[in-house]
């Protein structure tokens, strides 16, 4: 599989809830700036994963 494959497959196939916690500050001001953007926390939250999943090389494909 592809990087962009698995990164399809990484965004579609939702199956585990996670919780954070953060100061309410925090996240009252990145839930704004999201709104201000015109997107979502949790797009944001997975772009920042998968960017550092591809950064630590773990996205690189698998068939060598």
């Amino acid at each position: 599989m592809n990087k962009t494959e698995k990164i399809s497959e990484l965004k579609t196939n939702k199956t585990h809830k996670v919780a954070f916690m953060f100061n309410d500050e925090l996240w009252q001001l990145f839930k704004v700036t999201c709104q201000n953007n015109n997107t979502k926390p949790t797009w944001e939250i997975e772009k920042w994963i998968l960017s550092y999943l591809d950064k630590n090389n773990v996205l690189d494909d698998d068939e060598k």
